[in-house]
């Protein structure tokens, strides 16, 4: 299914397509079918929930060390059955609307990637968590073929559109990630005997996956999204064109301190991505200061939380790196980690799913009466028809008491940490549900108008 381009700059706006702004410069004519992005933002929500399911069942115990296999396995069930599978349908989505160009062969790299993600975060949680070396081995094998298909097809669209802000920020993301997966199959491989297990490189694993792939991709997708869905103006041009590139620079500044054991290197780079990060914050709190729609939203709500989080994560990497702080110390270590994924990354990327899907099933609902020829005849739900705010409500009020209790398990531990893995779990499943009710009714729209006379 194909949609039609829109190309609004310094032109009148297309009646069936109200929400966008004219001055925007996109390309719909170039998306994805619908499902290409659309199975991705489905399976992630439940592959989170089941990250808190396995935290509440292993209790105390999973906030004893930031080393424990249940606290990995259901970390990573977040960060790379969420988060990343997010991502990956992202990229694959909005690569081609703003820069024009698709991610070759996305209807079938799209759905072997994800399945491939998904399945593979499966069995490395369950190989974590079950100390089963097999699980894990597999886990590596499918995680390694999955993102060895997604990896270099969006190099080759990155690479075409290095012109743009947003395809340049993308393209350094995807390089990020493919050191996060270098280095994250070598520690399963260390954790499945394969090789041995060096703990030493799990901080610049962290680091590259959550400040290089997952802070260089927000920061590409909002110079798009923010002014768009969030009615603000648009980035200061100093901003998109060189923030991402200090980012990356910075990170490999400090892998290579960290790895030549270089302290002022390290440390200059540390502190140059904080400030990088900080101050991308900074101006997207600041560009939300500034919107023309007033009226409250839920993720504008969520961006600000994560916005707010980054700062506070940002600042308390420069403290640690001038001593004023220990994050080798358990609490607050975890307290960092805590707010670094679930207040910055789960934050945004919730926020993003709130508006992105719905608009992607509306706007293929035009393109549907469209090409039937039934445009006027059949009445198609607008976006908060399709996602009505009352449900997004409800889990953004959950994703803050998850926040909360982690951070309280994280001070206070005992049966906190059981409580807190059920409401990631309610948090979760409640955006889950969301999605899914959104799919439900664009497909009784777009049943209506199949069945509608021509």
């Amino acid at each position: 299914m194909e949609s039609r381009r829109c190309r609004c700059r310094g032109g009148r706006q297309p009646n069936h397509q109200p929400l966008i702004p004219a001055n925007a410069d996109l390309h719909f004519d170039r998306m994805p079918p619908l499902w290409v992005p659309l199975r991705a933002f489905l399976i992630a929500p439940f592959l989170g929930l089941g990250g808190g399911l396995l935290l509440a069942s292993a209790g105390d115990a999973a906030f004893s060390s930031r080393w424990t296999a249940s606290l990995l396995a259901s970390a990573h069930l977040i960060t790379l059955g969420f988060i990343t599978l997010v991502m990956i349908g992202a990229v694959i989505q909005v690569l081609p609307v703003v820069t024009g160009v698709p991610v070759p062969a996305s209807n079938w790299v799209a759905p072997a990637s994800q399945f491939g993600v998904a399945l593979g975060v499966i069995a490395m949680a369950w190989g974590l968590n079950g100390g089963l070396p097999v699980a894990g081995r597999v886990g590596a094998v499918l995680l390694a073929a999955g993102l060895s298909l997604f990896v270099p097809a969006a190099l080759i669209a990155a690479w075409k559109t290095r012109h743009n802000p947003t395809g340049r920020a993308m393209g350094l993301s995807i390089l990020s990630l493919i050191a996060v997966a270098g280095l994250g199959v070598f520690l399963l491989a260390g954790h499945a005997g394969w090789v041995p297990l060096r703990r030493d490189l799990t901080d610049i694993h962290a680091a590259w996956a959550l400040g290089g792939w997952v802070g260089l991709l927000v920061m590409g997708v909002s110079f798009q999204v923010v002014p768009l869905f969030q009615v603000t103006p648009s980035y200061p041009r100093v901003v998109e064109k060189y923030l991402p590139a200090v980012g990356f620079l910075a990170l490999l500044a400090w892998t290579a301190g960290r790895l030549g054991r270089w302290a002022l290197v390290a440390n200059i780079g540390i502190v140059s991505l904080a400030l990088s990060l900080g101050t991308y914050a900074a101006v997207t709190l600041w560009l939300q200061t500034q919107r023309r729609r007033k009226l409250r939203d839920i993720t504008t709500d969520a961006w600000r939380l994560g916005m707010g989080c980054l700062g506070l994560v940002g600042l308390a990497t420069i403290a640690a790196t001038f001593g004023v702080l220990d994050l080798l110390e358990p609490r607050t270590s975890l307290t960092f980690g805590i707010l670094l994924v679930m207040g910055f990354a789960v934050s945004v990327v919730q926020g993003m799913l709130y508006k992105i899907v719905p608009f992607l099933s509306w706007l293929h609902l035009q393109n549907v009466a469209t090409h039937r020829g039934v445009v006027g005849q059949v009445k198609v739900k607008n976006m908060r028809q399709l996602l009505p705010v009352k449900g997004p409500r409800r889990q953004f009020a959950s994703h803050l008491v998850a926040i909360g209790a982690l951070l309280i398990a994280a001070w206070f531990g005992g049966f906190w940490v059981r409580i807190a893995g059920l409401a990631v779990a309610v948090d979760f499943g409640l955006l889950g549900i969301e999605v899914v009710g959104v799919v439900r009714r664009y497909r009784e729209d777009e049943a209506r108008i199949l069945s509608a006379p021509q």
